[in-house]
This record gives C-alpha cells, sequence and structure tokens, in this order.
C-alpha cells in the first residue's frame, strides 16, 4: 500500500467513528458503517445534503504537504427528517425551515470531532463552513479527478451516507 493511499485510511477513519458519536450521543442512534466504494458520478445518493471544505497541511517526519477535501454527508428525505426530528426533539413531518440546517450542524459536530483526532496524527486542518444542497438526485460537484470515497451508513432513523475525498497538493 502506498504512503499515500495509507494516509487516505487513516484520514477517513476518523470522520466515522465521529459520525458515530453524534448520532449516538445527539441523536440517540448507534450507526453501523457498510462496505465504502469509490463513488462514479456526481449524484448524491441522498436527497439532502451537507458539504464542508477541507484544507490543511499534513505534518510527518517526512516533511509538510498540503492537503485539500471534501466531507459530505448525504441523506435522503425521509432519514433526514427523523434524524432532525431526534436533533431537536421534535417530531417531524416535512423539511421546513426550522430543520434546514440541522444536516449543517451534524456536518460541523462531525468535522470538529474528527479533526481533534486527525490533530494528533499530524493533520492540521482549516474548517470552512458548510454548505447545503437539496432535491432528488442533485449533483455534487467535487475536485476533478480526485477519488470520492462513499460509505454508506445505517440507523435507527434510517440509512444515510458519508462522503470523503482528500487529495495532497
Amino acid at each position: 500500500m502506498s504512503d499515500f493511499n495509507k494516509r487516505y485510511i487513516d484520514f477517513c477513519k476518523p470522520f466515522i467513528d465521529a459520525i458515530k458519536e453524534v448520532y449516538s450521543t445527539m441523536l440517540s442512534s448507534e450507526v453501523t458503517a457498510s462496505d465504502p466504494q469509490i463513488k462514479k458520478d456526481a449524484t448524491s445518493k441522498g436527497d439532502y445534503s451537507a458539504i464542508m471544505g477541507i484544507n490543511g497541511v499534513f505534518k510527518s517526519d517526512d516533511g509538510e504537504k498540503n492537503f485539500k477535501g471534501n466531507l459530505i454527508l448525504s441523506w435522503p428525505e425521509e432519514t433526514y427528517i427523523k434524524s432532525a426530528s431526534a436533533m431537536l426533539m421534535e417530531e417531524y413531518k416535512e423539511v421546513t425551515d426550522e430543520i434546514a440546517d440541522v444536516g449543517m450542524e451534524i456536518c460541523n459536530i462531525t468535522m470538529g470531532n474528527a479533526k481533534k483526532v486527525l490533530c494528533e496524527k499530524g493533520y492540521f486542518i482549516e474548517m470552512s463552513t458548510p454548505t447545503s444542497v437539496s432535491g432528488p438526485k442533485h449533483k455534487i460537484s467535487v475536485l476533478e479527478g480526485v477519488t470520492t470515497i462513499v460509505t454508506p451508513l445505517k440507523s435507527s432513523h434510517g440509512e444515510f451516507y458519508i462522503e470523503l475525498n482528500y487529495e495532497d497538493y
């Protein structure tokens, strides 16, 4: 396994652990991850996606490397509504203005939790403000030519997805 591939795996794991922690503590749901896959196109698997850019520096004994990437959390509408309802402790039947930002908040907390672990591994990350995209089969354009790994996640609120991409430059 190349040094880059090993770093990519090391980079992704804290995000999976972080989303599990967020769902456990804030949404009272355990999350299990299925096998990660390489994403083949820009079409989202969910109806609502929260997106956060990642930039920073990886420092090791071999020197420093700049990197960039994206964290994307994507929920089918039903899972999004159930997840937002659990987080806000109020039942919602549809996406409203009151729950429109919940996905971005989950993304932000996930990034913050992963950032702590990654810092200990030599990744110094500059966080951006999350954004969102919604609608059936919406497209998310990410870094050109960079592999995106998508991992299906299952919770008591339904299935959703975490996508990560990472590139040295």
